[in-house]
């Protein structure tokens, strides 16, 4: 591999003025010399063609970045509007039948208050994580931070959809204890934990942040809309069955049918008939403006774009934006949700071989779940780390990446560990050694930016990919 020494090579030295014994580099030192390049052995032509991909990259990581942030603030604005709707639920006084959210139901409204909990640290840790990749000066780092939000951004997005869906019930749960005095204050109550247990699961997966479980849920959304579309359109016609026997005014009729109008769930509403699921949704086309199904637009332009941006870079993956589009366009019995886009659409989105690959490494990523995670930032010396503000979203622990075996014992110096210790060329005591020397030559504590421009020059020298998975510390 280009990173091992040489077999029989000399320590490389240089001559010192004024007739000195000449001097032995250190091994940082000769790294150092090993990248320079004379100038003379660049052509004109090679620097341009340098400098345009240097250029194309820091555009690509702009638009990515850029395309993060627009994302994020549109899952905060989504999450704001159901959290203003839990406050006014539970701040609403019982009826004149003594009924309200509260009291029995109050286990319902601390479920979403639950949930809004997660979602605000992780829609801050992907905040977070967004700043510091724009601090860093190498555009592969940046973009290998800005991958790391992608099951933060993810988890949220689809975590508000269900928790806005839950919002649905709750009101027309408000509104039949306020309008249907005949109806079942004990039914309503078995029916929200029906619908609770079916959001749990998939709620507890998307709370974790854990990048298989979260890609897991997200292509499996479809399906469970589908289900709780059908809980909340069967509950609304057994309300409006149990107001025309009690000979209820119209006025009351009309509230409970102006929940569905509101609702989270009113583009898939008019598309279920219960007798017939197969049917659902018709074909979804890409025209100029959007996705559009039948005569109706179902996301914009400049969202297909977006997410383009996001799907190219390895920040979100093509089955969970599919899922979006699904769910907005009504067809939400479908499970796999990238598969039955429409070829324009996926094209749209950038779904290609390659772009499905950004997110896998090597084996590790096809299903060998027991290739290695190997830690860029050394274990052993995580305190050291931690002192130079790697804590919290930014932990040592996050910046693991998914090595084949064989290249993972070849940076650690062979399958023996301790001896591999030996050899200058192992990768913990090589990137301690660099960081150390830097800090040194600085006379004082290293930034974490410069700590992680640092590692990013060295990664790519011992070709580490810049995927970064989440490890666990021993």
């Amino acid at each position: 591999m280009s990173y091992a020494p040489r077999e029989g090579s000399s320590p490389a030295r240089v001559e010192a003025p004024n007739g000195e014994p000449p001097r032995v580099l250190s091994g940082a030192e000769q790294r150092l010399l090993r990248r320079q390049q004379p100038r003379d052995d660049a052509t004109a032509v090679g620097d341009v063609r340098r400098e345009g991909a240097v250029g194309g990259e820091a555009r690509t990581a702009a638009s990515t970045r850029q395309a993060v942030i627009e994302a994020t603030d549109e899952v905060k604005g989504s999450l704001r509007s159901v959290e203003a709707a839990f406050t006014q639920l539970a701040a609403r006084p019982p009826d004149l039948w003594g009924w309200s959210l509260t009291g029995v139901f109050t286990r319902y409204l601390d479920q979403g208050s639950k949930q809004v909990t997660w979602l605000q640290g992780a829609l801050g840790s992907a905040t977070a994580l967004t700043k510091v990749a724009s601090e860093v000066g190498d555009t592969d780092m940046e973009l290998g931070l800005l991958r790391m939000t992608g099951p933060k951004l993810q988890a949220a997005q689809f975590g508000t959809l269900l928790l806005a869906t839950w919002v649905d019930f709750l009101h027309l749960a408000d509104a039949v204890l306020r309008h249907c005095p005949m109806c079942s204050a004990e039914k309503l109550f078995v029916d929200l934990h029906r619908v609770q247990g079916l959001m749990e699961p998939t709620l507890t997966d998307l709370a974790s942040l854990d990048p298989e479980r979260v890609e897991a849920a997200t292509t499996a959304m479809p399906e469970l809309m589908g289900r709780l579309t059908r809980e909340f359109d069967t509950l609304q016609r057994e309300t409006r069955e149990t107001m025309k026997l009690g000979g209820q005014v119209i006025a009351a009729m009309q509230a409970v049918e102006a929940v569905a109008m509101i609702s989270t769930m009113k583009m898939a509403l008019p598309r279920v008939p219960p007798s017939a699921p197969a049917t659902l949704g018709v074909g979804l086309v890409m025209i100029s403006g959007g996705v559009m199904v039948g005569s109706r637009m179902v996301v914009s332009a400049e969202w297909v774009e977006m997410m383009r941006r996001l799907v190219h870079a390895g920040v979100i993956s093509v089955p969970a934006v599919g899922a979006a589009v699904l769910i907005q366009g009504g067809q939400v019995t479908m499970a796999q949700a990238h598969r039955d886009l429409p070829k324009g659409v996926r094209d749209a989105l950038g779904d290609s071989p390659e772009v499905r690959g950004m997110r896998v490494t090597g084996s590790a990523g096809a299903g060998m779940s027991d290739a290695p995670k190997h830690h860029v930032l050394p274990q052993e010396h995580r305190e050291w780390f931690v002192q130079r503000g790697f804590k919290g979203d930014m932990d040592i622990d996050q910046f693991c990446v998914r090595l084949e075996k064989a290249h993972h014992e070849a940076i650690h110096g062979g399958g023996n560990w301790k001896l591999g210790r030996t050899w200058p060329g192992e990768w913990n005591r090589m990137i301690m050694e660099a960081l150390r020397e830097a800090e040194s030559l600085a006379a004082r504590r290293l930034t974490r930016r410069q700590v992680l421009n640092i590692v990013a020059e060295n990664m790519k020298e011992y070709r580490v990919p810049m995927n970064f998975v989440t490890g666990r510390s021993r």
